[in-house]
């Protein structure tokens, strides 16, 4: 009984973080470390 009802929460929580990441359209998994990083341009003197 204790098994299926831990069997039944995993499956319950991993099924509300797969929605929960369709609703705010992230494409990052549970554990993706990895932070999005945005190089800037950077303008030379010469080229301006």
């Amino acid at each position: 009984m204790k098994k299926t009802q831990r069997l039944v929460s995993v499956l319950l929580v991993a099924f509300m973080l797969g929605v929960s990441n369709v609703v705010l359209e992230e494409d990052r998994m549970v554990n993706d470390s990895r932070k999005k990083v945005e190089q800037k341009e950077i303008q030379d003197v010469d080229d301006v």
